[in-house]
């Protein structure tokens, strides 16, 4: 199929959409990030159009496309500063899609309720997941006991300060690659793209944090889970749930202690092949579910691309 993306953006959409790209291409789907001009829009002639309400552009009138967009919760539950604004939920409507998706599990449908029950626009959970065309396992000696990726702003820092720098301070040996307000001595900068696979498999654990409203509400998980797992660290997540019915075998703490405590324990050498075994057992459960694959798989299946969604997740 011919399926034109949304233009890409920085921060997590930008990112997701190169997965979600990167998974259709890997099954022999023809893509490319649209231009927001008509000419090319009916030049590339798209079965699909995959869109953003946060990141709009001018989806032509008259097309032969199924539109499928991303959207923030819109429903009883006042998440604020998470819930889907006035002025997105009319252009979304406008743009009349076949569904909506977003960044939270089935359990978690009534967060986006009102798309269903007030426009009659199908919603698919689509969470985030793991790009298995970019993150594989690598020989490479693991070189560091912790190893973490990922941005620091005030926000996050919540997150952060309480959990993941309680663990750095007490390894001797540990890899901090990102970008933001880190605190001095503990980030070595960023790191380029080709080389987070590499840097993420010479770790022996890598800690999952994520952010207040994703503690609290269970969605908006990030994807570093899902990348930690493939790349065959071990996976220690900070106080999600939600984690554990996506990854069984993720070791979710409970607190900032123990999630320090199941951090240090498995870099130990009487550890190691226990490490070893979870950290397969954690990679096997995102190869089997929680892949971009599986996720394009959803929406495909919800507009009608029925042998195409059982294409995506043929191995």
């Amino acid at each position: 199929m011919n399926i034109l993306m949304c233009q890409r953006v920085g921060g997590a959409w930008g990112y997701i959409t190169d997965s979600i790209i990167n998974a259709l291409r890997d099954k022999g789907h023809k893509v490319q990030r649209w231009d927001g001009h008509l000419e090319s829009w009916y030049e590339f002639n798209p079965d699909l159009y995959v869109g953003c309400s946060g990141h709009r552009q001018p989806i032509p009138a008259k097309h032969n496309a199924k539109i499928a967009i991303h959207v923030n919760p819109y429903g009883p539950v006042n998440l604020k500063g998470i819930n889907e604004s006035d002025d997105a939920i009319r252009w979304t409507l406008n743009q009349k899609p076949d569904v909506v998706f977003g960044y939270g599990q089935e359990e978690d449908r009534i967060l986006w309720s009102y798309w269903t029950k007030r426009h009659g626009i199908p919603w698919v959970p689509l969470p985030t997941a793991g790009d298995k065309t970019l993150y594989k396992l690598i020989d490479t000696p693991k070189s560091y006991d912790i190893v973490y990726l990922g941005g620091r702003w005030p926000y996050k820092a919540l997150s952060i300060d309480a959990f993941l720098v309680p663990v750095l301070k007490e390894s001797s040996n540990y890899k901090l690659h990102g970008w933001g307000d880190w605190q001095p001595g503990l980030c070595s900068g960023i790191l380029a793209e080709d080389q987070t696979a590499i840097f993420l498999n010479s770790g022996k654990v890598g800690p999952c944090i994520s952010e207040k409203h994703t503690h609290e509400y269970g969605i908006d998980i990030p994807e570093r889970a899902f990348k930690v797992a493939l790349c065959g660290a071990l996976v220690v997540h900070d106080p999600v749930v939600q984690i554990k019915r996506m990854i069984p075998s993720a070791l979710v703490a409970s607190n900032a202690d123990q999630f320090k405590e199941y951090c240090l324990l498995y870099t130990k050498p009487d550890k190691e092949e226990e490490r070893k075994t979870i950290a397969m057992k954690q990679r096997e459960e995102v190869l089997a579910a929680h892949t971009y694959h599986h996720r394009v798989a959803a929406v495909f299946k919800q507009i009608g691309f029925e042998e195409e969604a059982e294409r995506m997740i043929l191995v």
